[in-house]
């Protein structure tokens, strides 16, 4: 049975292109689709956005590198996008022992290596699918490549799009896939959400929830990192002023995207759950609780372009670090939703 399996390979890239749309017949380019006039923001003139179909494109492991027949890697994509040198990048310096699998059949590629965080999936993997449908790729495939395990948020969003179990890969660290056919559609940007990306999101869950709560505080007691040293205390306050205290992984997608349609003042430490502000209606309120050495302006400027109303707070920490917990003045937090509203 042992003779069966394939022999480890010592592998890695032979060579690097930018993007997508430097590749050409000699990388094994069948069709490219220039797609940014029906998706960017600023049409023409806005960053790239192809999707391109690969003979014999390869899968690197869980997802990490796209690359050619010819084992050239191709940037801004899946563990590249957002690398400010990626010819330096480990993953193309280093070489690895990988077990190759030639699979027949189209493959579809949305997932990356961040899948697993729901912020990554919903607005930087999961709108892929919306490319790959405006260059009419989604008809006929026989694999949509994702992690090795899928969170049940991934489940079911891909129940949502339709995609069979059957045809779920998932593709594991040690190997290297090769299909007959890849289809790599680009990235929207890590963190900048462009607006068709919020918008064809919420077409995804259109329910709405009359009864939901108006005020939500959203809990991070469960994560591991950057919890709120004094967030009982928070939530009590909150909750004296007619707070509903939520922890959104109980919750399923569709219940979180309720739950944010239906809030006017949104309290939140800042995580991955925040991105559920694309189901926000606009004039809605967010205040967001900051780390102080986490401080930045992801969802401020998603929530300027969504016409929510944004504030925020910054706490205070007792160790220099992004991942430490931290604490936040609870009468900071009060006097800025005054600001908001009166109580």
């Amino acid at each position: 049975m042992l003779r069966n399996l394939p022999r480890p390979l010592l592998w890695r890239p032979k060579g690097y292109v930018p993007s997508l749309a430097e590749l050409n017949a000699s990388h094994g380019v069948v069709a490219k689709s220039d797609i940014r006039i029906s998706f960017n923001d600023r049409g023409e003139n806005g960053p790239p956005l192809s999707v391109v179909e690969l003979a014999e494109g390869r899968i690197v492991g869980e997802l990490r590198l796209v690359v050619t027949r010819n084992s050239i890697a191709v940037g801004k994509l899946q563990s590249l996008a957002g690398s400010t040198n990626p010819t330096n990048h480990y993953l193309l310096r280093n070489p690895r022992f990988r077990l190759l699998r030639r699979l027949p059949g189209v493959a579809l590629l949305i997932g990356m290596p961040e899948s697993l965080n729901y912020y990554h999936w919903l607005l930087n993997c999961l709108p892929r699918w919306k490319l790959l449908a405006e260059a009419n790729r989604v008809q006929e495939y026989d694999y949509v490549l994702v992690n090795s395990r899928m969170c049940k948020f991934q489940e079911e969003t891909l129940d949502r799009l339709g995609v069979p179990q059957e045809k779920r890969l998932h593709c594991s660290t040690m190997m290297l896939y090769q299909f007959d056919r890849l289809i790599v559609p680009d990235m929207p940007p890590m963190f900048r959400v462009p607006t068709w990306v919020s918008t064809w999101v919420r077409t995804l869950f259109p329910e709405r929830d009359g009864h939901a709560s108006k005020l939500i505080y959203i809990s991070r007691r469960a994560s591991p990192r950057r919890r709120l040293s004094n967030e009982l205390v928070l939530e009590e306050r909150l909750q004296q002023i007619g707070f509903a205290v939520v922890q959104l992984e109980h919750l399923t997608v569709s219940k979180q995207a309720k739950l944010f349609s239906a809030a006017e003042i949104i309290v939140a430490p800042h995580g991955a759950g925040l991105a559920n502000v694309v189901f926000a209606t606009p004039g809605a309120c967010v205040i967001e609780l900051f780390h102080p050495d986490n401080v930045n302006q992801l969802y401020a400027e998603l929530a300027a372009n969504l016409g929510l109303n944004y504030d925020r707070v910054v706490g205070d920490c007792t160790r220099t670090s992004k991942t430490s917990d931290f604490v936040i003045s609870i009468e900071d937090v009060v006097q800025t939703l005054q600001k908001q509203r009166a109580f």
